[in-house]
């Protein structure tokens, strides 16, 4: 597991926390600890949906931040549920960086019809990082252009009983509801934004399909 040696300053947590560290392959935003606004209301839907599930293998990456499985699913009070599931135990200390980016995991959105994931960035970014030693945070962002994301609304996360698996639920409203999107998951080592420390699923730039209704 990867603990950090020390623990950052106040000062270069809120840093991070209002940064996004954009690369050729990875995208990444944290949330800022201040954000006070309160999160979109859930979509209206009342019926949940067969969970679209990803595979990753093992060991393609260092760290607890290896990605196994993936599932993303429209819950019975409408709002979407992801499932990111890892080799080993994620704490938030584990994700908290001596220097550098924090850790962070991030389901990588695609929501207009016509964007191609290969040449485009995503639209929306939702994101898990470490709010402190002992809390994680979520968050759900708008990517515009070459502009630092922005953060839209919360996104609930907790662990499951096994420290393996985060459990993110957030708002369809947040998308803007759009019918359908695409989709993958990106995980980065806190403290080091080189492609070696990404790990991706789908692998080798695919993305999955979701309908949202």
């Amino acid at each position: 597991m990867l603990a950090p040696a020390t623990r950052p300053s106040a000062r270069a947590r809120r840093l991070f926390a209002a940064t996004a560290v954009v690369g050729a392959t990875c995208v990444v935003a944290a949330a800022s600890t201040a954000f006070g606004a309160s999160s979109s209301s859930s979509s209206s839907s009342s019926s949940s949906s067969k969970a679209v599930v990803v595979s990753d293998s093992a060991g393609d990456v260092d760290g607890p931040l290896d990605i196994r499985r993936v599932s993303l699913r429209r819950a019975a009070d409408g709002r979407l549920r992801a499932v990111l599931s890892f080799q080993a135990k994620v704490t938030p200390r584990a994700l908290l960086a001596s220097s550098g980016p924090p850790g962070s995991a991030c389901l990588r959105i695609w929501t207009v019809a016509d964007a191609d994931p290969k040449a485009t960035r995503p639209d929306r970014l939702v994101c898990v990082t470490a709010r402190d030693e002992d809390e994680l945070r979520g968050g759900v962002y708008e990517v515009t252009g070459a502009d630092v994301p922005k953060r839209r609304a919360d996104a609930s996360v907790k662990r499951n009983a096994s420290g393996r698996s985060l459990v993110i639920r957030f708002t369809q409203s947040s998308l803007a509801r759009p019918a359908r999107i695409r989709f993958s998951v990106e995980s980065t080592r806190p403290g080091c934004p080189r492609p070696n420390c990404i790990d991706t699923a789908p692998d080798k730039g695919a993305v999955r399909s979701f309908r949202l209704r």
